[in-house]
This record gives C-alpha cells, sequence and structure tokens, in this order.
C-alpha cells in the first residue's frame, strides 16, 4: 500500500531542487508534490531513465554529450558505431577505457593503484537511483526502463530493470559467441596490457575460451546495431500499462526508439 504523502514528499527529495524557478517557469518542486499525491492516491508509475540520472555523485559518471564530453574527444558516429567496430575494435576500446580510467579517478583512484593492484574503482548509485529503488519496493514503481548501461539501477536494489542499450558488465565474443563478465576477463587485459605497453599497439581483449582469441564486444548496443531482444517490447508494454510515466534525465532525443516510447 503506498505511503503517505509527506513519506513519498520526503523520499522526492532525490529528485528535488533548491534553486528557485525562473520568472515563467514551472516549478519543479511543485510537480513532485503533485507525483506524490498521485502516487499516494494508488496509482503506479514506470520510470524512463537516462545519463543524466548518472550525473550526481557518487555516481559521477560524466554526460558524454555535454561540453567537455567525451563524444567532443570521441566522435560517437565512428567510435561507437556497429560497422566500425566489426573493422577497427580498437577505436571503441580507446574510448570505452578512457572512461574508465576517468571514472577511476573520479572516485579517487591513481594510475599507479589501477597498475599495482589492477582494482578499478567504478561508480556508485546516486540519491536518484536510490530514491527510484525504494519506490519500487513500495509499490510505487512497476518498472524501471534505462537508456544507461552503467547497472546502477540493478546496484541500488531495483529489480524490475529494462536495459535499452544493454549492459557494460558483460561481454560476449564475436568468434565462438561465448560469454564473459567485464570485471573478470576485459579488465585485468587492459591493465595487463598497460603494464606491457613497451611493446606497443592498441588494447582489443579477446575471448577467454582455449584456441579462440576471439575479440569480445561489450554487451552494449552501438549505432546502427538492433536493441537488446525483447527489451523494446517489453518497454513499450510497460509504459503503456502506466499511469504516470516519469522521465529522469533524458531529453528522450537520443534514438527514434526513445523518442517513440515519449509519443
Amino acid at each position: 500500500r503506498p505511503p503517505a504523502v509527506g513519506g513519498l514528499a520526503g523520499m522526492g527529495s532525490a529528485f528535488s531542487t533548491s534553486a528557485a524557478p525562473a520568472a515563467g517557469e514551472p516549478d519543479p518542486d511543485e510537480g513532485i508534490e503533485k507525483l506524490a499525491r498521485m502516487l499516494a492516491g494508488g496509482r503506479s508509475m514506470t520510470v524512463f531513465t537516462g545519463a543524466g540520472c548518472s550525473v550526481e555523485p557518487p555516481s559521477s559518471i560524466p554526460d558524454f554529450r555535454s561540453p567537455g564530453g567525451l563524444w567532443s574527444r570521441y566522435d560517437p558516429a565512428v567510435y561507437c558505431e556497429y560497422n566500425t567496430f566489426v573493422g577497427q575494435p580498437h577505436l571503441f576500446w580507446e574510448m570505452a577505457t578512457e572512461l574508465t580510467r576517468d571514472i577511476h579517478a573520479i572516485n579517487g583512484g591513481t594510475q599507479e593503484e589501477l597498475l599495482e593492484t589492477g582494482t578499478v574503482r567504478h561508480a556508485r548509485p546516486n540519491a536518484a537511483h536510490v530514491a527510484i529503488a525504494d519506490l519500487e519496493r513500495l509499490g510505487c514503481v512497476t518498472a524501471c526502463i534505462t537508456q544507461n548501461i552503467d547497472g546502477l539501477h540493478g546496484k541500488a536494489g531495483s529489480s524490475s530493470v529494462i536495459e535499452l542499450h544493454g549492459r557494460q558488465s558483460s561481454a560476449t565474443c564475436m568468434a565462438c559467441g561465448a560469454g564473459c563478465e567485464t570485471e573478470a576477463e576485459v579488465i585485468p587485459q587492459w591493465v595487463a596490457w598497460q603494464q606491457a605497453q613497451g611493446a606497443g599497439g592498441s588494447f582489443v581483449p579477446t575471448c577467454p575460451q582455449p584456441g579462440c582469441e576471439g575479440v569480445l564486444k561489450p554487451d552494449v548496443t552501438l549505432f546502427g546495431e538492433a536493441l537488446p531482444t525483447g527489451a523494446y517490447a517489453r518497454a513499450v508494454g510497460k509504459v503503456l500499462a502506466a499511469p504516470i510515466c516519469l522521465v529522469v534525465g533524458t531529453s528522450l532525443n537520443v534514438f527514434p526508439r526513445a523518442q517513440s516510447l515519449a509519443s
């Protein structure tokens, strides 16, 4: 049973803003109060999240599209395009490992720690991820649909997560189809490659299966690639079934799939 309005409004502080709205602009806190009243009345919602949900500490994952973001350094039409990956996988992995190094540093890690221990400091769920998970536990959220690949909704405790663009925590061999965990295979290979940089060349992780050595591709959706099987259909079903859809941290302009969900 949904809690009283006060409880929901208090938990909604993760989404609120202390800044006064500009003249003529709606007050976002009024929207949060309205949402809390709707939920307290027994209505449930689907949540749709994007990159902005993971920007705040302690997640601190940079927004790719903002000035100075990753895509100002790496053209996504090249580095995040499927056919480019097939022919030149080192381009994607160059970008991905730089982002991993950035997040490691933001969370207090050093290059020395990385090379000596082989340990990468990862992003952690922030207040928004936790609030969404809390709302799910209260029965107010039926599903969390996300464009993000960081897995932070699951780490925060959300159980009904639809990852439209896949997840970075696992990878699949393009030759034999074997799967593996990024933490167990890709990270150690990357650390070993850095330790042996005198050999030169580019970093491309390979399949751990004996005798294979095929290229590992992260289980994320690149431009020009189909969405994970069934993810879009499940997302549409959840949106259509919910009387409320709460959008957090996305303009819904990333890809026509997101725009069609919004419509």
